[in-house]
Protein backbone atom coordinates (compact mmCIF):
# COMPACT_ATOMS: atom_id res chain seq x y z
CA UNK A 1 0.00 0.00 0.00
CA UNK A 2 1.49 3.55 -0.90
CA UNK A 3 1.69 6.21 1.48
CA UNK A 4 -1.30 7.96 -0.11
CA UNK A 5 -3.45 5.07 0.17
CA UNK A 6 -2.63 4.52 3.84
CA UNK A 7 -3.25 8.20 4.36
CA UNK A 8 -6.92 7.72 2.54
CA UNK A 9 -7.50 4.72 5.02
CA UNK A 10 -6.61 6.59 8.22
CA UNK A 11 -8.53 9.12 7.11
CA UNK A 12 -11.50 7.29 6.67
CA UNK A 13 -11.03 4.90 9.77
CA UNK A 14 -10.65 8.67 11.84
CA UNK A 15 -13.68 10.28 9.91
CA UNK A 16 -15.66 6.70 11.22
CA UNK A 17 -14.26 7.23 14.42
CA UNK A 18 -14.80 10.63 14.67
CA UNK A 19 -18.12 10.66 14.38
CA UNK A 20 -19.19 8.09 17.22
CA UNK A 21 -17.24 10.23 19.39
CA UNK A 22 -18.62 13.22 18.01
CA UNK A 23 -21.93 11.24 19.26
CA UNK A 24 -20.67 10.62 22.45
CA UNK A 25 -21.53 6.54 21.75
CA UNK A 26 -18.91 5.24 23.46
CA UNK A 27 -20.10 1.41 22.87
CA UNK A 28 -19.40 2.39 19.53
CA UNK A 29 -16.03 4.05 19.72
CA UNK A 30 -15.18 0.77 21.91
CA UNK A 31 -16.60 -1.77 19.22
CA UNK A 32 -15.55 -0.09 16.32
CA UNK A 33 -11.73 0.15 17.16
CA UNK A 34 -11.74 -3.52 18.68
CA UNK A 35 -13.02 -4.76 15.87
CA UNK A 36 -10.73 -2.98 13.29
CA UNK A 37 -7.98 -4.00 15.45
CA UNK A 38 -9.34 -7.66 15.26
CA UNK A 39 -9.04 -7.83 11.70
CA UNK A 40 -5.86 -6.28 10.89
CA UNK A 41 -7.29 -3.41 9.76
CA UNK A 42 -5.73 -0.94 11.95
CA UNK A 43 -2.52 -1.56 14.33
CA UNK A 44 -1.82 0.10 17.98
CA UNK A 45 0.29 2.91 16.71
CA UNK A 46 -2.22 3.62 14.30
CA UNK A 47 -4.83 3.68 16.95
CA UNK A 48 -3.47 6.22 19.09
CA UNK A 49 -1.55 8.21 16.86
CA UNK A 50 -4.18 8.61 14.17
CA UNK A 51 -7.32 8.14 15.96
CA UNK A 52 -7.26 8.80 19.39
CA UNK A 53 -4.61 11.57 20.06
CA UNK A 54 -6.44 13.29 16.92
CA UNK A 55 -9.67 12.51 18.37
CA UNK A 56 -8.73 14.09 21.92
CA UNK A 57 -7.40 17.61 20.29
CA UNK A 58 -10.05 18.04 17.59
CA UNK A 59 -13.32 19.07 19.75
CA UNK A 60 -17.04 18.80 18.05
CA UNK A 61 -17.35 22.97 17.80
CA UNK A 62 -13.60 24.18 17.42
CA UNK A 63 -15.18 27.88 17.91
CA UNK A 64 -17.22 27.39 21.20
CA UNK A 65 -14.94 28.97 23.86
CA UNK A 66 -13.31 26.94 26.79
CA UNK A 67 -16.21 27.94 29.36
CA UNK A 68 -18.30 26.15 27.17
CA UNK A 69 -16.35 23.57 25.61
CA UNK A 70 -14.87 22.16 28.89
CA UNK A 71 -17.21 19.69 29.98
CA UNK A 72 -16.89 17.90 25.99
CA UNK A 73 -13.70 17.90 26.86
CA UNK A 74 -14.17 15.79 29.56
CA UNK A 75 -16.76 13.74 27.75
CA UNK A 76 -14.23 13.04 24.97
CA UNK A 77 -11.68 12.04 27.26
CA UNK A 78 -13.59 9.51 29.45
CA UNK A 79 -14.69 7.71 26.34
CA UNK A 80 -10.92 7.88 25.30
CA UNK A 81 -9.72 6.73 28.21
CA UNK A 82 -12.21 4.10 27.75
CA UNK A 83 -10.87 2.61 24.20
CA UNK A 84 -7.37 2.63 25.79
CA UNK A 85 -8.07 0.37 28.81
CA UNK A 86 -9.95 -2.28 26.50
CA UNK A 87 -6.95 -2.14 23.55
CA UNK A 88 -4.78 -3.09 26.51
CA UNK A 89 -4.43 -6.72 26.25
CA UNK A 90 -3.98 -6.33 22.17
CA UNK A 91 -1.26 -4.01 23.18
CA UNK A 92 0.49 -6.30 25.26
CA UNK A 93 0.13 -9.29 23.14
CA UNK A 94 1.95 -6.78 20.10
CA UNK A 95 4.68 -6.09 22.56
CA UNK A 96 5.70 -9.71 23.23
CA UNK A 97 5.04 -10.42 19.58
CA UNK A 98 7.89 -7.21 18.63
CA UNK A 99 10.07 -7.83 22.24
CA UNK A 100 9.44 -12.17 23.64
CA UNK A 101 10.20 -11.31 27.36
CA UNK A 102 12.96 -8.95 27.05
CA UNK A 103 12.93 -6.09 28.98
CA UNK A 104 14.66 -2.55 28.54
CA UNK A 105 14.59 -1.05 31.74
CA UNK A 106 12.34 0.52 34.60
CA UNK A 107 10.34 3.84 33.26
CA UNK A 108 8.47 6.06 35.46
CA UNK A 109 5.86 8.58 33.64
CA UNK A 110 4.05 11.52 35.24
CA UNK A 111 2.74 15.04 35.28
CA UNK A 112 3.85 17.89 37.38
CA UNK A 113 1.65 19.44 40.38
CA UNK A 114 -0.91 20.74 38.53
CA UNK A 115 -1.21 19.99 35.26
CA UNK A 116 -4.36 17.46 35.82
CA UNK A 117 -4.45 16.11 31.60
CA UNK A 118 -3.20 12.72 32.07
CA UNK A 119 -4.19 11.27 28.65
CA UNK A 120 -1.33 11.76 26.95
CA UNK A 121 0.92 10.87 29.46
CA UNK A 122 -1.38 7.68 29.47
CA UNK A 123 -0.38 7.18 25.63
CA UNK A 124 3.49 7.88 26.10
CA UNK A 125 3.28 4.66 29.02
CA UNK A 126 1.76 2.46 26.62
CA UNK A 127 4.21 3.52 23.84
CA UNK A 128 7.18 2.79 26.55
CA UNK A 129 5.48 -0.24 27.30
CA UNK A 130 5.22 -1.39 23.39
CA UNK A 131 8.78 -0.93 23.00
CA UNK A 132 9.76 -2.98 25.70
CA UNK A 133 10.22 -0.95 28.99
CA UNK A 134 8.57 -2.54 32.18
CA UNK A 135 6.01 1.09 33.10
CA UNK A 136 4.75 2.89 36.16
CA UNK A 137 2.15 5.16 35.06
CA UNK A 138 1.67 7.71 37.97
CA UNK A 139 -0.37 10.35 36.10
CA UNK A 140 -2.03 13.41 36.58
CA UNK A 141 -0.87 15.99 39.77
CA UNK A 142 1.83 14.02 41.03
CA UNK A 143 3.83 15.76 44.10
CA UNK A 144 7.75 16.46 43.38
CA UNK A 145 8.31 14.48 46.76
CA UNK A 146 6.72 11.49 45.49
CA UNK A 147 7.98 11.66 42.10
CA UNK A 148 11.88 11.81 43.79
CA UNK A 149 10.60 8.86 46.03
CA UNK A 150 9.51 6.82 43.44
CA UNK A 151 12.75 7.36 41.39
CA UNK A 152 14.48 6.00 44.39
CA UNK A 153 12.79 2.79 44.33
CA UNK A 154 12.15 2.11 40.89
CA UNK A 155 15.42 3.24 39.62
CA UNK A 156 14.39 4.08 35.76
CA UNK A 157 16.00 4.58 32.94
CA UNK A 158 13.72 7.15 31.69
CA UNK A 159 11.76 9.68 33.95
CA UNK A 160 9.09 10.53 31.20
CA UNK A 161 7.54 14.13 32.04
CA UNK A 162 4.29 14.85 30.03
CA UNK A 163 3.15 18.30 29.74
CA UNK A 164 -0.37 19.23 28.14
CA UNK A 165 -0.90 22.82 29.20
CA UNK A 166 1.50 25.36 28.60
CA UNK A 167 0.63 26.96 32.11
CA UNK A 168 1.88 24.14 33.21
CA UNK A 169 5.51 24.64 32.31
CA UNK A 170 6.44 26.75 35.49
CA UNK A 171 5.81 23.90 37.53
CA UNK A 172 7.42 21.31 35.34
CA UNK A 173 10.75 23.19 35.31
CA UNK A 174 10.83 22.73 38.78
CA UNK A 175 9.73 19.13 38.93
CA UNK A 176 12.62 18.79 36.29
CA UNK A 177 14.64 20.85 38.44
CA UNK A 178 14.49 18.39 40.85
CA UNK A 179 15.11 15.32 38.98
CA UNK A 180 18.23 16.70 38.02
CA UNK A 181 19.21 17.59 41.28
CA UNK A 182 18.50 13.88 42.17
CA UNK A 183 20.48 12.35 39.32
CA UNK A 184 23.79 14.97 40.42
CA UNK A 185 23.44 14.10 43.98
CA UNK A 186 23.57 10.22 44.05
CA UNK A 187 25.01 9.68 40.26
CA UNK A 188 21.79 7.79 38.70
CA UNK A 189 21.74 7.20 35.29
CA UNK A 190 18.54 8.24 34.48
CA UNK A 191 17.67 10.72 31.29
CA UNK A 192 14.50 13.09 31.32
CA UNK A 193 12.42 12.94 28.06
CA UNK A 194 9.29 15.48 27.93
CA UNK A 195 6.23 15.39 25.93
CA UNK A 196 2.23 16.34 25.56
CA UNK A 197 0.65 18.95 23.73
CA UNK A 198 2.55 22.18 25.22
CA UNK A 199 5.68 21.44 22.92
CA UNK A 200 3.75 21.22 20.01
CA UNK A 201 3.62 25.11 19.29
CA UNK A 202 6.63 25.68 21.91
CA UNK A 203 9.51 23.14 21.00
CA UNK A 204 12.33 25.74 22.38
CA UNK A 205 10.41 24.57 25.94
CA UNK A 206 12.01 21.15 26.35
CA UNK A 207 15.67 22.95 26.68
CA UNK A 208 14.76 25.67 28.70
CA UNK A 209 12.84 23.28 31.22
CA UNK A 210 16.03 21.72 31.21
CA UNK A 211 14.75 17.70 29.94
CA UNK A 212 16.94 16.28 27.86
CA UNK A 213 14.97 15.45 25.30
CA UNK A 214 11.73 15.43 23.13
CA UNK A 215 9.80 12.48 22.83
CA UNK A 216 6.49 13.01 21.42
CA UNK A 217 5.57 10.68 18.42
CA UNK A 218 6.03 6.17 19.13
CA UNK A 219 8.66 6.71 16.74
CA UNK A 220 10.69 9.05 19.54
CA UNK A 221 10.25 7.20 22.32
CA UNK A 222 11.48 3.96 20.03
CA UNK A 223 14.44 5.86 19.51
CA UNK A 224 15.07 5.96 22.92
CA UNK A 225 15.93 2.13 23.36
CA UNK A 226 19.19 2.86 21.50
CA UNK A 227 20.18 5.23 24.92
CA UNK A 228 19.52 2.22 27.52
CA UNK A 229 23.00 1.65 28.83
Amino acid sequence: MSEEQGGSRLEALYAQFRALLDAEDKEGCVTFVLSHLEAGKLDIVELYEELLARGAREHRRANCDDSICIWEEHVRTSIIRTVLECCFPSLMKERRKRHGDKQHGNVLVVCPPEEYHELGARMAADFFTLCGFTVTFVGANTPQEDIVEAVGLLQPVYVGVSVTSPYSFVAARSTIQHLVDVRNRTGAMFRIPVGGDAFRHSPEMVEKLGADMLANSYADICALVGGVH
